[in-house]
């Protein structure tokens, strides 16, 4: 399940200190750098969550000792709620309960989605990791890609328990979007999120849940 949770974010969708200057003075979210947070509201104002945001991406997994694997994908979120189709499997989520759909074996396995909704890295919170009291971030430079000037904004968990120890997102200077988010385990492996776009959309809540009575046939195992 940590493979979906993890891919599932970083949606997402929704990263460290390479160039930063004394990263030891930021200590809690409060200590944030200014400059990283002023950017990070103007991401957040133009991401419009609570509205409804499509994206569209692509996921890369680069174990610590072979080679990456990619996959494409479509994120659907809207506040709490999400759509997460992938090749062979979608998430959906109404807030309350998540559904995964295993395409191959027609499928559908059923959780809590308590879980997920809370886990820092699940796509709700990663979309959102600039409101988190679980970081500290600065801003840690800037690069070019394609005549494109990215912002380079790198967070540092503050439980030294994570699973990893760093995330780095660049965003999109004049768009104020996210353009990659790279989560870095302390095993050495990296999930990487390169969005392709990111448009705001209105989107009915049925959207968001899966009906057996639509999918006829389908085997269910409620997990919760």
């Amino acid at each position: 399940m940590r493979y979906f949770r993890i891919l599932f974010l970083l949606c997402l969708a929704t990263g460290l200190f390479a160039q930063v200057t004394k990263p030891n003075t930021y200590s809690s979210s409060k200590d944030a750098d200014p400059k990283a947070k002023s950017i990070l509201k103007q991401v957040k104002d133009q991401l419009q969550i609570d509205k409804g945001v499509v994206i569209n991406f692509e996921f890369k997994y680069t174990p610590a000792e072979s080679s990456p694997i990619i996959q494409s994908g479509t994120a659907q979120l809207k506040g709490k709620k999400f759509n997460l189709d992938l090749s062979e499997q979608t998430m959906i989520s109404d807030g309350a309960t998540l559904w995964t759909l295993l395409k191959k074996r027609n499928e559908v396995q059923i959780n809590d989605a308590a879980d997920i909704r809370n886990d820092p890295m699940s796509p709700y919170q990663l979309l959102q990791i600039h409101d988190s009291p679980d970081f500290t971030y600065v801003l840690a430079g800037d690069s070019k890609e394609n005549g494109v000037i990215r912002d380079i904004i790198e967070f540092k968990p503050l439980d030294r328990n994570a699973e990893f120890f760093k995330i780095r997102a660049e965003i999109d200077r004049a768009k104020k979007q996210y353009k990659t988010i790279t989560l870095y385990l302390k095993t050495g492996d990296q999930y990487s999120i390169l969005i392709k776009t990111q448009i705001n959309k209105s989107m009915e809540d049925s959207s968001f849940t899966w009906d057996a009575k639509k999918n006829p046939g389908m085997k269910v195992e409620d997990l919760r």
